[in-house]
């Protein structure tokens, strides 16, 4: 049986200016049957804003921050009634899970999130996932739920995410909706469709979405959101939407995934031409060929690596920015045991390469 995710944003869920009911009950209904199939569930909604206006229609045409926050604070909570009302037709009970950038980003807390799931997971609660805009700012918002589904669908080990959108999928230049979107390989040339004036992403943010879902392992497709018996039918083997597929390349481990996609690195570390001939080796990048660190970090944070002026990778180190400053550029026999701890700065297998970058 297979865990799914299925993201559902405004675009969807707003009809006539407020939250449709309606619809949130044929996703309960659909949710339920997939339950019933022995399949496990989650959902990542938008809508909280729209929820909002509703109850403090003054606030409707606001733009800046503080009052959209005041919006998502009021609303989410009736978000999740409407969700809630909805899931108890079938006798379902649903739980609010509202996260921030930093919930994906610092490692602890992305454990501890996986954690909450878990528990969830064994009471047979639905997880209903939104972003905590109430407490959002730049430094730490996702900016759209599309990327938000995708990074959790690698914390909660998802088989399955669908990214629900107005159209039948990913519409190529010719009007037609492509089958299959190979990742690694000429990006095909795509209809121009602008986002809607309720969501805060559009087609490019679904595509991406679906592309760090797919490296990392997870089944991704874009379907239409109109017409849900698609996730049914692509569960069943069938053709439905727009599948997500990686061509010419492994998928990641969900920790390499984390690195690449989802992590925040904390500092820079450059590398001279050895080091960048061990690394596209796969071997681990050892003091001797760091040239110079830039920013402050601490052991186990991600770190990006820069080469020639470009960034080539990023890595998990094994040592803080002020000790890699006292050793970068030495041998091991050179280093003080005061500070000798591991021969990698950074071990291959916390490693991430983005070679492709490289001339």
């Amino acid at each position: 049986m297979a865990k799914i995710v299925m993201k559902f944003g405004s675009n969807l869920l707003v009809k006539g200016g407020q939250i449709d009911k309606t619809y949130i009950i044929t996703i309960a209904s659909l949710a339920n049957d997939l339950l019933n199939a022995g399949h496990e569930v989650a959902i990542v909604t938008s809508g909280a804003a729209a929820a909002g206006r509703v109850l403090i229609p003054n606030l409707e045409s606001v733009k800046d921050i503080v009052s959209k926050q005041a919006l998502c604070a009021v609303g989410q909570p009736k978000l999740m009634e409407i969700y809630q009302v909805a899931f108890s037709f079938y006798n379902r009970t649903v739980g609010q899970i509202l996260v921030t950038r930093d919930d994906f980003t610092n490692r602890q807390r992305f454990l501890n999130l996986r954690n909450t799931l878990i528990g969830l997971e064994k009471v047979g609660v639905i997880p209903i996932v939104n972003e905590n805009d109430t407490v959002s700012v730049d430094e730490i918002k996702l900016g759209d739920n599309d990327t938000l589904s995708a990074m959790f669908s690698v914390c909660w080990n998802a088989d399955y995410l669908f990214l629900m959108t107005s159209v039948d999928g990913v519409i190529g230049s010719d009007g037609r909706v492509l089958d299959e979107y190979h990742i690694g390989s000429k990006e095909p040339v795509l209809a121009n469709l602008e986002k809607t004036s309720h969501g805060t992403g559009g087609i490019a943010t679904k595509i991406n979405a679906a592309k760090i879902a797919a490296e990392s392992g997870v089944e991704s497709y874009i379907i239409n959101g109109r017409r849900l018996e698609c996730v049914k039918e692509v569960l069943a083997g069938k053709r439905c939407g727009t599948h997500f597929s990686v061509s010419g390349k492994r998928r990641l481990t969900k920790k390499e995934s984390w690195v690449k996609y989802i992590s925040k690195p904390k500092g820079t570390v450059y590398i001279n031409d050895g080091a960048f001939k061990a690394l596209i080796e796969r071997k681990s990048l050892l003091p001797v060929g760091i040239t110079d660190i830039e920013g402050e970090f601490s052991k186990g944070d991600v770190v990006l690596i820069m080469y020639n002026s470009k960034v080539i990778g990023k890595g998990i180190t094994n040592y803080g920015s002020e000790e890699l400053r006292q050793i970068k550029g030495k041998k091991s026999s050179e280093i003080s045991e005061e500070i000798y701890t591991y021969d990698e700065a950074i071990h291959a297998d916390n490693i991430i390469l983005e070679i492709s970058e490289v001339n």
